[in-house]
Formats: structure tokens, sequence, C-alpha cells
């Protein structure tokens, strides 16, 4: 039985896998809690960072790195650099975003650790903290690269610790323009630099990071868009990059062929329409106290209920006068309040459904 499950894992296109949207519900899953090398998909952790250290300004883009015979020294993807150079965090953010250099992410996490790189390897395990998701991931170095070539255990995380951190980077509104391009230039456009994510501008996606090592195999999290919906896709293991590709953009097709977004409430479109007895106007418009919309399963049951309070005159605007409930197959998404927003003057009355 454990060599089945064995060989039946090694057999796979992929470890783990999760589809879920911005707003945290996750859809479709395997393995998603399991922690499996990360690589370069740790450099969003880097990233982050770094422009929370903007945000704080410690530094700033235009910032000028200078470049010494450690960050020389680290290996696999990077960029063009010698000893002495003096090159900008903005240049070293695009390097570390698009062409994944690891050259250029070590020098920034060196700059913003104050020449001790173990200092800003602290800040990404408290902002992991910060986020809750400390569980499920675990970093020690800021580019992924594997221990035969740092020396220190390899970064992890779990396919649902990189979706929540996904969600993060998407309030970093410059990390996610900067990742949705297809190719950025450094170096005063000196030199072009190609996004490893292959399939942008397939399948609605934009963004947001590749990692691969012989330890992680493929890895990725992308974000999506179709016909109002945004969601992320996080892949890790992936046998190679060909498959890991076909496979994301496969599910994310699925899912749009299957989901569809829909808007239940609108605060400023009228729910319903009221006839009142006794009342200086004979009919009222009432509204949902706030809008609500959702992605939902095609074929979704859906069920709106209303229930009205007791009410005495004068109804000023903006009262309430009753209670709403979404109902999604049978199960309760949402509920709030229905309010008018007018004046009605009168002694006495009741509601009477039209």
């Amino acid at each position: 039985m454990i060599f089945n499950l064995i060989y039946a894992e090694e057999n796979k296109n992929y470890r783990s896998y999760l589809l879920g949207d911005q707003l945290g519900e996750i859809y479709i899953k395997e393995n998603e809690r399991k922690l499996y090398p990360l690589a370069s998909v740790t450099k969003i952790m880097t990233l982050l960072v770094t422009y929370d250290a903007i945000e704080n300004n410690e530094i700033t883009p235009k910032d000028k790195v200078v470049i010494d015979k450690e960050i020389l020294k680290i290996n696999g993807s990077k960029i063009w650099m010698y000893e002495g150079q003096r090159i900008t965090v903005e240049d070293l953010i695009k390097a570390t975003a698009i062409h994944s250099a690891n050259n250029a992410a070590y020098a920034l996490a060196k700059y913003i650790g104050k020449g001790n790189v173990d200092i800003f390897i602290k800040r990404m395990k408290n902002k992991s903290i910060e986020l809750g998701i400390e569980e499920e991931v675990e970093f020690f170095t800021p580019t992924g690269l594997p221990t035969s070539m740092t020396g220190k255990p390899m970064d992890k995380g779990s396919a649902l610790g990189i979706y929540k951190l996904s969600l993060e980077a998407l309030k970093y509104d410059s990390l996610i323009k900067l990742a949705s391009q297809k190719e950025v230039s450094i170096y005063n456009g000196k030199q072009n630099l190609k996004n490893r994510n292959k399939i942008i501008g397939k399948e609605g996606v934009y963004g947001l990071k590749t990692g691969h090592h012989s330890k992680a195999g493929y890895n990725m999290s992308v974000l999506s868009e179709n016909s109002g919906m945004d969601i992320v896709y996080v892949i890790l293991g992936g046998k190679n990059e060909e498959e890991r590709d076909y496979k994301i953009l496969k599910d994310i097709r699925k899912f749009y062929n299957e989901y569809k977004k829909e808007i239940f409430l609108n605060e400023n479109i009228v729910l319903d329409n009221l006839k009142i007895e006794n009342g200086n106007k004979n009919n009222i418009d009432v509204y949902p106290e706030k809008s609500f919309s959702k992605i939902v399963k095609n074929g979704s049951q859906i069920k709106i209920l209303l229930k009205y309070y007791p009410i005495s005159f004068p109804i000023y605007k903006n009262s309430e006068v009753g209670h709403y409930k979404i109902l999604l197959n049978n199960s309760i998404i949402d509920e709030g309040e229905l309010l008018i927003k007018e004046k009605v003057i009168e002694n006495k009355g009741k509601f009477k459904k039209m």
C-alpha cells in the first residue's frame, strides 16, 4: 500500500495545487497543506519585504546598491553584474520579479538588512507571522535556492500558504503591475529581461511568480481575471514547465466555464417595492444595506428571503424596515437589513406587500 501511494505521487505531474478567489474561498485543491520546496516562489516574500521597506521610508527605488564579492557568488538564475557596480533598488526589484535573478534578490536582502542577510530573513519570518501563515511557509533564504547552493535549509511552503501570501501580494499595486509585464528593461534600457511566466495573457493570467530547482520541481503562483472573477492558482512540484503550464491553463479554463460572478444585491438598486396604508406615500422603494456578489457554480439555486418589521410613523430616511437573507443551495451565505431612503409621515400604518 505504501509503495502504491509513493508510486502514484511520483507519477503525477504535480505535488499539490489550489484554486481560490481573492476573497479567500477555495474551489479546488489537492495536498494543499503539505509543505514542499518553494524555489523562487520564495521571492514573493522577498519582494513584499522590499516594498515594505520602501513604504516605511527605509530605502527608495532610486537608492544605489553597491555589489560586492558575496553577492557575486550567488548562482542560479542571475543578471550580469560586477564588483563595485552600483545598481538601483528599482532595477534589482525588476530583475527579481521578472527574471527571478538570485543575485538581485540577494543584493536587496543584504542592502535592506544593512549588510546582514540574516536580518532580512528574520523580517521575512516576521512577515509570515504577521500574516498568520508561519505554519504554512518556512523561509531561510531570500532566493529559494537549494541547500547545495546555500548551505541552509530549503525554503518550503504549502499551496495554501502561497495562496495566502499571493492574496497579500495583491495589496501591492506596484508589484502586481510589474509582475504583469512580459518584458522590462534595466540599466537605463541597456538590458531587457523577459518574464519567466510564459502564460501571461492566456486565460486572463497577469502574474505572479514562477519557481524551479531540481528538488522543488516547477512551481508557480498565478493571478487571473475573467468576467469579473478574480482568482489565484498555486501549483507546486510540476514535472516540467510545459506540463505545469498546461495544467494551470486547463484548470483555470475549466473553472471559468463552470462558474460565474453573480451580483446578488446592489445597495443602489431597488430590491423590493411596498404599498403603505395610511402613509403620505402610497409606494416606497426598499434597498439592501450593502452590495453583495459572489462566484457561484452554474446551475446553483439562489433565493433571497425578505422579512419586514412592524412599523410606526414617522419612518425616517435610512430606517431599517426589515431583514434579508441570501441562500445559495439552501445555505445562508449573507444577510442584512432592508432600508428605505425617503421619509414617510403618518400617525400609524403597516406594510402591505404589493
